[in-house]
């Protein structure tokens, strides 16, 4: 490569989910955070973190150990971080693309920290944090919030502290849960909208690490409902945090009709995008003899969830494949003969335009895509679709301001 040449950024290159950059000070470190449409306060640093993060750092003590535990697009970990820059921050998310964006703004503001998926702390392996702090969601589930706040204390070391802040909606259950612990409560400041708490265990406390993972603990779950397809009773499993928990979208109801279109008997691989609870990958297997199924989704919670559900529903756990990932692109597939979900409105045109083209070149011939969203995404993927002569739209439905389509590609062109 001759020096001073300039190559043009691939398709892939090119971060489709940005939206701007913000910037934030702390303690006098000025810090820069590039953020996605469809990630948590992505205007600007949530005030609720702003004020968590107020009652952190002091002269008299100073954190060199820290889990930032729904870490979002980073903002805590690596404020914290950059006061104490020899200091080990861990930075987990279940949202693959806050991951994402939590590693671009170390990078951005030149700081390293080990970041990585986990539902709560089933994967955070260490026990010696000296903190552990969280913005905590308030629509969750309350065993979901119990487990967070009492589990902290298998991280810890002797001494160390758990720091959250949460919205008035749950304050009273917060300080009811914390209240039971019996710790010690070092700060309990109520802001207009929020509540933050500082606590620690007291001596003696319990460090005994469970045997089972939160999630095989069942306590995401929020009940088991049956959904009836073309007379088909399914048993879902639910879970708090996730959508479809009682009835079933508009957009969800329109892919499982479409399915019926496509005439599909059997398909050597199939992909599932959007899961959420799992009733498009159970109604799928139960309609269509699948060999394989691949489900992506860039929440790990929808991914387990969808999971257990296809498992319990008769198909067998080898034959499923988990891609925790905000994008469509899976690497080693085979043919993948089926490709269906729903894309998510939020996202702007290019997110839709750069998931339907992987989707569409990873399709093998005769192959299917059904998608369902919005009248307008569904019209510019429509668009897309009539520019690209390799496929054939089967059909289209609009109602309610919601569309599907039913692509196939064809076997010449």
């Amino acid at each position: 490569m001759s020096k001073g040449c300039v190559h043009a950024k691939s398709e892939d290159d090119i971060d489709v989910f940005y939206k701007k950059t913000i910037s934030y000070c702390y303690h006098n470190h000025n810090l820069n955070f590039h953020v996605s449409q469809t990630l948590f306060s992505s205007q600007d640093v949530d005030i609720g973190t702003r004020r968590l993060l107020s009652n952190l750092t002091s002269e008299d003590y100073t954190y060199s150990k820290v889990l930032d535990l729904g870490c979002g697009y980073g903002v805590i970990g690596i404020s914290l971080k950059s006061v104490n820059p020899e200091g080990t921050v861990h930075m987990v998310d279940r949202d693959s693309l806050a991951l994402d964006y939590t590693r671009k703004n170390l990078e951005l503001n030149h700081f390293e920290a080990s970041v990585y998926a986990s539902l709560g702390y089933d994967r955070v392996s260490d026990a010696d944090f000296d903190l552990i702090v969280s913005n905590i969601p308030a629509k969750i589930g309350k065993p979901v919030l119990s487990y967070l706040l009492t589990a902290a204390r298998l991280h810890l070391k002797p001494n160390g502290r758990v720091a959250i802040v949460v919205i008035d909606a749950i304050a009273d259950y917060i300080t009811g849960v914390i209240s039971d612990l019996g710790v010690n409560i070092l700060i309990q400041k109520k802001y207009p909208g929020h509540m933050v708490f500082v606590y620690e265990f007291s001596e003696g406390s319990s460090t005994k690490r469970p045997i089972h993972e939160s999630f095989e603990k069942y306590i995401y779950n929020r009940e088991e409902k049956l959904f009836t397809v073309d007379h088909h009773s399914l048993s879902i499993l639910t879970a708090y945090g996730l959508p479809e928990f009682d009835t079933l979208s508009y957009e969800t109801q329109m892919v499982i009709e479409s399915l019926k279109i496509t005439k599909c008997k059997q398909e050597n691989k199939a992909v599932v995008f959007n899961p959420t609870q799992g009733i498009l990958p159970v109604v799928l297997t139960q309609f269509v003899t699948v060999k394989e199924i691949a489900l992506v989704d860039r929440d790990l919670l929808a991914l387990e969830v969808s999971k257990r559900n296809l498992i319990l529903n008769g198909f067998e756990k080898d034959r499923i494949s988990l891609h925790h990932q905000a994008d469509l692109k899976i690497i080693n597939t085979g043919n993948i003969n089926c490709i269906i979900g729903v894309f998510d409105e939020k996202d702007g045109q290019a997110v839709h335009a750069r998931l339907f083209n992987q989707a569409a070149q990873q399709l093998s011939p005769e192959g299917v895509i059904v998608v369902a969203s919005g009248s307008t995404p569904i019209t510019r993927i429509e668009a897309i679709a009539h520019a690209d002569k390799s496929l054939e739209i089967l059909g289209r439905k609009k109602a309610k301001g919601k569309s599907v389509i039913v692509l196939r590609k064809k076997s010449r062109f």
